[in-house]
């Protein structure tokens, strides 16, 4: 088992190992491949995931990699803030563990997340999302999505990205809330 425990300072932009690899975690395009690639997909440059972190722990064995403290990451117009941030990946076996340019599984967030994405803010104590499904998942009391006026807010709210459609539940003591700022004349 290998691991890698590096102490960067913060601010310090780490685009070693995971540069190309997210790809598929937070791009806002079909994953169909039939369309043409856009000049910004086709750009590499655009692709690129930047992370910041006070640290990183890699290990390649559990094909996984934590970035702990101040986390900052941004693809393009996606920016993701927490405390830390750990990385799925998959691909590899015991005899041959996956580098980091294997397909990227899932992301973690945890601690104070905020994550801004497709002219929305989502706030959470943890935020999981699955590249496969392009879902995510935010769990926390107050966890909350805000899309201009309106908001939404519970303590679980699973977001489909692909689609636009979301699910929340209030948990065991508390309630969903909606704030909508209809376009329409609303409710009267």
């Amino acid at each position: 088992m290998k691991i890698f425990n590096f102490s960067c300072p913060a601010g310090f932009v780490l685009t070693i190992l995971f540069c190309v690899v997210l790809l598929p975690s937070l791009t806002l395009h079909s994953e169909a491949g039939t369309e043409a690639p856009s000049a910004e997909t086709a750009d590499p440059e655009a692709k690129k995931i930047h992370i910041s972190a006070e640290r990183l722990i890699s290990n390649t064995a559990d094909n996984h990699a934590e970035f702990i403290g101040n986390v900052r990451a941004k693809q393009r117009k996606t920016q993701i803030i927490a405390d830390s941030l750990k990385i799925f990946f998959s691909g590899g076996s015991e005899a041959e563990p996956a580098s980091p340019a294997q397909s990227l599984e899932k992301l973690v967030a945890t601690g104070n997340v905020e994550i801004k994405f497709d002219n929305r803010l989502a706030v959470a104590r943890q935020a999981v999302y699955i590249t496969a499904q392009r879902m995510l998942i935010l769990n926390g009391p107050g966890a909350m999505i805000t899309s201009g006026d309106n908001t939404i807010t519970g303590e679980t709210i699973t977001f489909y990205r692909d689609d636009g459609r979301f699910t929340v539940e209030g948990g065991s003591n508390g309630r969903v809330k909606a704030v909508i700022l209809p376009e329409e004349s609303g409710l009267e």
